[in-house]
């Protein structure tokens, strides 16, 4: 279900109190609060204005004066004070002054009453930059749009409901992107300069030694999820120093949060550490990789000279022909499946991976994209409607991704296909065109349905009388580490994928009728039946689980028994 709940504002809680900046209630809070404030709100993010005091008089004065305005603009669903949103913000307003932070603490009650207004501050500012003035006219559509400015940015920044499942996922699948990266660095001479560059920008000196620090840590944050701590010590030396190359004393405010995804670990002093955001500390080892990669192949002039612009090169020869082949590769990898030939140059047009099983068909692009961090945090539709178009429509020049997969549909409608003869003389086929991305941004809830709203209307309006949506299926996006999780299970049986696909656009597809016989039941099957429809397939109920013998498979370099 989609949740969407008020963010209590400064007002709302003190009508009658002139607010101040951030800084001048965080200034009078206790350096040691403040520090473990972080922690403790990325670790506990269902703190609300109802639990957040422990003088009993300041929480029974607080939950009244909620209760007042609530009444009095009849808001029925609990509002909150603390989100993972909220939490990010205060971390980077702390960390980004830690000089002025004061050494002393007058009382608890102080304490938490300042950090209690900051919050409030911090959501007065959430809220007036979201812009809900120019949402889709159409009802449903306007429901998107909604879900969209709310979940874009955050599914960014990881700030996911059901975050254990997604935090255990999210280390299996780094576990496997960085051994790939690795074995792609080490398959070339031109890139041992830059992966031991890479190596020693996390100061250790062999690819072994980062696996090895890599898994502790991920280990080490694992424990702390299940104790719910937020605070850990190091007395390993190598370690120390793996630790301390993710910390930086220079943090400044940005919109996208850069400088805390640069450096998600923050020092408390005698070899204690604490973390901002635990997927920050994941992300740093592969999502992040990106750019210290980027920074290290831009001061090598040959080899930008040989393989030219980074992005283009990191994208086309690791994202696609590297990681993306070998991941479905092993998915199809029965001889059941014929796959496209491997030709010693590109066929134009030629889509980046191609399977059929029978007469069905599967056609596979690959979109490794960036979004720039104005737009991410814009919450703004316009923008971000504008921005998937550019990326995986047309960028302005040619056709990209959904583009790309509809010339691939026209060529096989055409009977002029060059990846496989057989479909040229075929016309009962299934064609399914699947988007594979690469981040996990484009998981957030509303982009599948949107996309293919605007695929529909492309493939119809290209294919005219010769459009049948009984051979032509909808468009399915999916990640590349739903793709790595789902693996042994898609394995197990042939036409697995495609039934998942299959119950994917059905859901997508379907509108149900309300049935309610009060306002509140008609909100919520509203609300599951939006949900339902605009849900990324990374989140169906599929019935599969990362094994306990696959994650300890992950962690065998540390595992002593």
């Amino acid at each position: 279900m989609v949740k969407v709940l008020q963010r209590l504002q400064f007002e709302n809680v003190f009508p009658d109190e002139k607010p101040k900046e951030i800084l001048d209630y965080l200034k009078n809070v206790s350096r040691e609060s403040l520090l473990m404030s972080i922690g403790f709100c990325s670790k506990n993010p269902d703190t609300n204005f109802d639990n957040f005091f422990s003088n009993p008089d300041l929480h029974n004065q607080v939950i009244q004066r909620v209760m007042d305005y609530s009444k009095a603009n009849n808001i029925v669903q609990k509002p909150r004070v603390i989100s993972k949103y909220a939490g990010l913000k205060l971390a980077e307003h702390i960390l980004s002054n830690k000089e002025i932070l004061n050494n002393k603490r007058i009382s608890v009650d102080e304490d938490e009453m300042n950090l209690f207004k900051a919050f409030l501050i911090i959501n007065t500012q959430l809220n007036a930059h979201q812009k809900l003035n120019n949402l889709n006219d159409d009802n449903f559509e306007k429901l998107v749009d909604f879900n969209l400015v709310l979940k874009f940015p955050e599914s960014d920044l990881a700030l996911f409901e059901e975050d254990g499942i997604e935090f255990l996922k999210l280390v299996f699948c780094t576990i496997h992107k960085v051994e790939e990266l690795f074995k792609f660095l080490n398959s070339n001479l031109d890139f041992e300069e830059i992966k031991n560059e890479f190596l020693n920008s996390f100061s250790v000196g062999s690819e072994q030694e980062f696996i090895v620090q890599m898994k502790y840590l991920f280990g080490q944050l694992l424990m702390s999820i299940i104790s719910k701590g937020y605070a850990f010590e190091v007395q390993d030396e190598a370690t120390l120093k793996f630790l301390l190359s993710m910390t930086s004393d220079n943090i400044m405010l940005d919109e996208d949060f850069t400088h805390l995804k640069n450096n998600p670990i923050y020092f408390l002093g005698e070899n204690r550490f604490s973390v901002v955001n635990y997927f920050f500390v994941v992300d740093k080892f592969y999502r992040s990789t990106k750019f210290k990669l980027k920074e290290i192949y831009e001061s090598k002039d040959v080899i930008k000279k040989k393989y030219g612009n980074f992005f283009g090169f990191f994208n086309k020869e690791f994202s696609e022909n590297f990681l993306m082949k070998n991941v479905l590769d092993d998915i199809f990898d029965k001889e059941d499946f014929y796959k496209k030939r491997v030709a010693d140059r590109e066929i134009d047009r030629e889509t980046d991976y191609y399977i059929r099983h029978g007469n069905t068909v599967f056609l596979f692009e690959n979109k490794d994209v960036l979004i720039s961090k104005a737009v991410k945090s814009s919450a703004n539709i316009d923008e971000i409607n504008a921005v998937l178009h550019e990326k995986f429509v047309h960028d302005g020049k040619k056709a990209v991704g959904i583009g790309q997969l509809v010339n691939s549909i026209e060529e096989i409608v055409n009977k002029s296909f060059q990846l496989d003869e057989y479909v040229n003389s075929e016309n009962d086929l299934s064609i399914f065109p699947v988007l594979i991305i690469q981040d996990r941004i484009f998981q957030s809830p509303g982009i599948n349905y949107r996309l293919n709203s605007w695929y529909l209307n492309i493939v119809r309006d290209k294919l005219k009388d010769k459009y049948d949506p009984n051979i032509i299926k909808g468009l399915t996006i999916i990640d590349i580490d739903t793709l790595i999780v789902w693996t042994p299970y898609l394995k197990e049986i042939n036409n697995r994928f495609e039934e998942i696909i299959t119950d994917h656009l059905f859901r997508m597809q379907s509108h149900k009728e309300i049935n309610a016989s009060t306002f509140e039941e008609a909100r919520d099957q509203t609300n599951n039946n939006l949900y339902e429809q605009i849900s990324p397939i990374s989140t169906r109920n599929i019935p599969f689980q990362i094994s306990v013998d696959s994650l300890a498979q992950k962690f065998k370099e540390i595992i002593v028994n």
